[in-house]
């Protein structure tokens, strides 16, 4: 007779995991890998992974570098297969720079991917698709493009900000605000004026709340314990991501928003207009991408991809990034000074030429913003074939043996703990504390540092690294030195926690039940 309760067959399923996971570890091959250093602390269930949920994102895996090196492995959670952790940066490089094909997407994020953004460029693995894909969609991310976008740019931005003067005149001046939200109305502007041609109408239309709406109700699911549960079972059983578990399904809210309204609104009103435009005047990726798609060399459903993918991508992080650094600028009023006085003594309104090369203290602002709170914090990747990873810090074996390059087998899943890297006790002095200066004149040798942007990976590194970097870097410029213009930020007092959902976010201890939250207090100017 079979079971009709769903808790009976919850309980088989827990049942039929546990006998699996046992049998699949006797045979497990004694490796290289297996005899790695590992941390002490593994549970049987949960190995070593509901440690790093429970604790502040980084923190568990900074305390295990310091004890085992920069190349160890896990426990995975229902005993799967150790996973190795690698804050090595020459095997970082050779992952990322020289064999990023061979390194796809793990079984659990690449789903994730599809779930979250789309199955568009951060989606697609193998080295012809990529390649063909990130051709057809880079050409608007350019320095010349974002340089003739410019004044579209600050003019969406200053929307945002004009619209919240309004709301700060009209209220208390001890009130708070999530700096979020405003963030993510700016960024939204932004990207759908400049890359889409779409009025969000200052994050007020109605499609601009449901996006934003979906976005916040997406990530509460994954904070959760449930969610932290479904994550490490999808890690084991990965064909629990066809099931209609909610805190599963609820991530891909926004895009489904996405592809249902809006990207058919912006496609519509465009498609007609792209034979009259020359492709050296294409500057919008939507124009890009509907001329593709009228020459066939992308399908109806790709489009919506794309357009569902770079709508979110487009925004998130350059959101979670903003709010951190307003965050840090309402602690340290002394920092917030200095930057004023840097935009002060320039006497105009930056142009796009002086973002980029006069104003440095704007620049060591974003750089230390992201060194602390890198939007992906991690990062994994599994071997598509047999691999050997090189490494600069020898790595002693149980086995007594020193090696300086790593032998992995097909299916190994590779962790690269991009915020514990940022945050390495052993190359970034008082690697806690928001110091902008240290980009100035204090920065650790190259060596022990990454290949990535401002040797960080922020931006990740490699054929696979961001391709709306520059884009995200100027909006983000622009929208903080417009807000600095007109408030100054202070600090409410807020406990505010990090916790990871598909990126880093933000929460106010004390008010969990609001969502991403950075309340922060403005003063009119």
């Amino acid at each position: 007779m079979l079971p009709t309760s769903l808790a009976e067959q919850a309980v088989l399923i827990v049942l039929a995991s546990a006998l699996y996971c046992v049998v699949s570890n006797l045979f497990q091959s004694k490796t290289s890998v297996q005899a790695l250093p590992v941390p002490l602390g593994a549970q049987w269930i949960w190995g070593h992974e509901r440690t790093v949920f429970v604790r502040e994102p980084g923190r568990a895996f900074r305390g295990w570098i310091r004890e085992k090196g920069l190349t160890f492995r896990i426990k995975a959670a229902f005993r799967a297969p150790d996973v190795v952790v690698l804050s090595d940066p020459v095997g970082i490089a050779h992952i990322l720079q020289k064999k990023v094909y061979d390194y796809p997407h793990s079984q659990v994020v690449r789903p994730r991917v599809a779930r979250l953004l789309g199955k568009g460029l951060g989606w697609v693995e193998g080295e012809t698709e990529h390649k063909r894909m990130r051709h057809m969609v880079t050409p608007p991310f350019s320095h010349e493009n974002i340089r003739a976008m410019s004044q579209d740019i600050a003019a969406a931005s200053m929307q945002i900000v004009d619209d919240l003067t309004l709301e700060v005149q009209g209220s208390s001046k001890d009130s708070s605000y999530n700096a979020l939200e405003w963030t993510a109305k700016a960024t939204l502007n932004v990207i759908g004026r400049v890359v889409f041609l779409h009025d969000f109408e200052g994050g007020n239309s109605e499609d601009a709340k449901l996006i934003l709406n979906a976005r916040r109700r997406g990530v509460n699911p994954v904070l959760q314990y449930a969610g932290f549960l479904t994550l490490m079972l999808l890690r084991r059983f990965p064909i629990l991501n066809k099931l209609p578990i909610w805190a599963i399904q609820s991530q891909g809210l926004a895009k489904m928003v996405i592809q249902s309204g809006v990207a058919y609104e912006m496609i519509r009103r465009n498609e007609g207009l792209v034979g009259n435009i020359q492709p050296k005047q294409q500057r919008d990726l939507l124009t890009r991408l509907l001329s593709a798609h009228a020459e066939g060399r992308i399908s109806r459903q790709e489009l919506l991809e794309q357009i569902s993918t770079f709508v979110i991508s487009g925004h998130e992080t350059t959101t979670q990034t903003l709010g951190f650094t307003i965050f840090e600028l309402a602690r340290h009023p002394d920092i917030q000074r200095r930057l004023r006085a840097e935009l002060a003594e320039l006497g105009r309104e930056p142009t796009y030429d002086d973002f980029h090369a006069r104003l440095p203290y704007l620049d060591a602002v974003l750089k230390e913003t992201l060194r602390l709170y890198p939007g992906l914090p991690y990062m994994e990747r599994t071997a598509a074939c047999a691999d050997i990873i090189p490494l600069r810090d020898p790595v002693q074996l149980s086995t007594g043996q020193l090696i300086t390059a790593l032998p992995v087998a097909p299916g190994q899943v590779v962790l690269i703990p991009i915020i514990a890297i940022h945050r390495l006790d052993a190359v970034w002095k008082d690697a806690d504390t928001f110091r902008p200066e240290r980009w100035l004149h204090d920065l650790p040798a190259s060596e022990s540092l990454c290949n990535g942007w401002a040797n960080t990976l922020a931006f990740s590194d490699g054929p696979r690294s961001c391709i709306g970097m520059r884009l995200a870097i100027y909006q983000y410029k622009v929208i903080l030195t417009q807000m600095m213009g007109r408030f100054r930020f202070v600090d409410s007092g807020a406990d505010i926690m990090l916790k990871v959902s598909s990126s880093l976010q933000a929460w106010d201890a004390c008010a969990i039940e609001k969502g991403p939250c950075i309340p922060v207090r403005l003063e009119l100017l």
